[in-house]
């Protein structure tokens, strides 16, 4: 840490690096039916697409490739977090 930098400064990158830690994405909730679902709904916005020769899902904007969709909500709410932040 910069000490030369007023305590206030200080105190407020604190205080925005705990507002950002407090706003993380929460996957522990996401049980397998609730995961389908949003799997089916980013099939529904184009976000997601099934690639049935391989049996998989394929996230389009990252090209990830996934094969439950418990793994693809947990990434897609990661992916979708840190392109907020950017």
């Amino acid at each position: 840490m910069d000490d030369t930098r007023p305590d206030y400064e200080r105190f407020e990158r604190r205080q925005l690096a705990q507002d950002r830690d407090n706003q993380r994405v929460q996957t522990v909730d996401v049980n397998e039916s609730k995961a389908r679902r949003i799997a089916q709904d980013l099939r529904a916005a184009g976000t997601v697409k099934a690639v049935p020769e391989d049996q998989c899902l394929l996230h389009r904007p990252s090209s990830e490739t996934f094969d439950s969709d418990t793994a693809l909500v947990h990434f897609h709410r990661g992916w979708e977090a840190a392109t907020d932040e950017a």
